[in-house]
């Protein structure tokens, strides 16, 4: 798991969310700071600076900073690490364009591959591939990879309907029931009427699959089943939304293949056949248009 990330993922005191912003403010500097230099900088104690490093997972403050040098030279080999924010600068050259967002496109999938909780994941599937109709609840940033999460199933038959404005979106949830079950998208966790349309799913008795960035947030809190992508993204200043569009994407890719894969043939052939059929009527038209 990418350190920045690990560091979302706890809860912390206010005085613990000092270092923490240190951390991940001053990455560069932090490994050839004591725990002395640390705790002078963000006016708390070497205690406080050794506990946040133990609730993240190491022994102390030295195992902290050797997981972060490991870090930085793999980062190293495989190229520097980018900025998700600004991942391209001014006066780039369309090579290097390219290879960065490339880059970063992959660092994400990676990492949000291991974020993936495999229980929950088979247990999401058998979900969604029972369901009788899928909702998908999301916002104008994400309507794209529900819209195309929704072609992909429904070239195999299977129900989805994407619900993105606020009216839309309480209208299905209302009146959703055990028979549906809800993925709902939204990268900070706390949109508003996503958190609601999540609590009006679960009264109705329709299981709830959130997607969402890494770390604690109210819609996770609100849902089933949680599936993370990198927060790596700020929310205001970014030129893009590269990484978590990977995110989203892997995630519903992942889906919509494991429902596939629970009746491989049948799902194959009836694609094949209503692939078939619209080859036929797009044929019929061009003919008649001649």
């Amino acid at each position: 798991m990418d350190l920045q990330t690990k560091l979302a993922s706890e809860s912390f005191s206010g005085t613990e969310k000092a270092v923490v912003e240190y951390f991940i403010n001053h990455f560069d500097s932090v490994v050839d700071m004591t725990t002395l230099q640390v705790a002078k900088h963000t006016f708390t104690s070497n205690a406080t600076v050794v506990r946040v490093c133990q609730k993240l997972g190491y022994k102390g403050f030295n195992d902290f900073k050797l997981k972060y040098l490991t870090e930085q030279k793999s980062d190293f080999h495989s190229g520097q690490k980018l900025d998700a924010n600004f991942p391209i600068q001014s006066g780039d050259k369309v090579q290097k364009i390219a290879t960065n967002i490339a880059a970063l496109k992959e660092a994400a999938i990676e990492e949000t591959k291991s974020l993936l909780d495999y229980t929950c994941l088979q247990e999401t599937l058998a979900l969604l591939e029972s369901a009788e109709t899928i909702n998908v609840y999301c916002s104008h940033s994400t309507i794209a990879h529900a819209k195309e999460f929704q072609y992909h199933c429904m070239r195999i038959g299977k129900r989805v309907i994407v619900a993105s404005g606020p009216g839309e979106q309480d209208y299905y949830a209302s009146r959703s029931s055990e028979e549906n079950v809800a993925i709902l998208l939204s990268y900070t966790g706390e949109t508003h009427e996503t958190i609601g349309d999540a609590k009006l799913c679960r009264y109705g008795g329709t299981k709830t699959i959130s997607i969402t960035s890494f770390g604690q947030n109210s819609l996770s809190e609100a849902c089933d089943y949680n599936f993370f992508i990198p927060p790596w993204e700020k929310y205001y200043s970014k030129i893009g939304q590269f990484a978590s569009s990977a995110g989203f994407s892997y995630i519903l890719d992942l889906f919509y293949s494991g429902i596939f894969e629970k009746d491989y043939l049948a799902n194959y052939e009836y694609m094949l056949e209503h692939t078939g059929r619209l080859s036929m009527v797009q044929i019929n038209k061009k003919m008649s248009d001649i």
